[in-house]
């Protein structure tokens, strides 16, 4: 395998709760009330866009999908003030080995259905803006996971055949979307998910179980 590549929410960072706090609380002040945090799981891994493009068929709320992701951006970032953001235990530990495999040829990076600019925070955040090659953001593509667009366009970055890259995710989209891009797919299942992670070449429950010599030459 020549690269290795990150989810975001959920896999690098614990923010998964406050995104779906944001959605629920923007749906609620456009009149939808009968949308819950549960109700939102089988949108995990996805972009705001999509959810919201995707409720609006059943829930016809009178803001645009692209104006309730604004609003949701906006309280997302006061909740992030407010709660602060913590690591998903073992992931920064991972991604300095990760790092450590590009002196081999290893290539690294993100690709996370958040914006840019959280995505910028979260690195800058926990000091690894230097671990990873490149950065991606789903937002800036046309189709969201569970399509492959995502991680076929960061193959393309990092010049790596997607057949050759790793990717750990935690959500059934994302898994969808790495395997659909012909890539391998570790899936963390973290405690009390429900997603389905069945479609994942190896299925771990906490990141300390990660062996990247399955991968990886030593």
């Amino acid at each position: 395998m020549k690269a290795f590549i990150y989810d975001m929410d959920g896999v690098i960072v614990d923010t998964e709760p406050l995104h779906l706090e944001a959605i629920v609380h923007v749906l609620n002040k456009m009149g939808v009330h009968d949308i819950h945090v549960d109700d939102l799981v089988k949108y995990q891994g996805t972009t705001d866009l999509m959810v919201y493009e995707d409720l609006r068929k059943t829930h016809p709320f009178k803001p645009t999908p692209e104006q309730a992701v604004k609003a949701k951006d906006y309280l997302f970032q006061r909740l992030l003030e407010e709660k602060g953001i913590d690591p998903i235990d073992g992931t920064i530990d991972l991604i300095h080995q990760t790092a450590d495999l590009r002196s081999s040829g290893v290539r690294t990076a993100i690709a996370s259905s958040s914006a840019d600019s959280f995505i910028e925070y979260v690195v800058r955040h926990f000091d690894i803006v230097d671990c990873f090659d490149c950065l991606v953001s789903g937002t800036n593509l046309p189709e969201s996971k569970p399509n492959p667009a995502i991680y076929l366009q960061t193959a393309a970055y990092l010049n790596v055949d997607p057949r050759e890259c790793v990717v750990l995710e935690d959500s059934g989209n994302g898994a969808k979307a790495a395997k659909s891009a012909g890539m391998t797919c570790i899936g963390y299942r973290a405690p009390g998910s429900i997603q389905d992670l069945s479609i994942c070449d190896v299925v771990v429950e906490k990141i300390q179980d990660i062996d990247l010599t399955q991968f990886f030459d030593a």
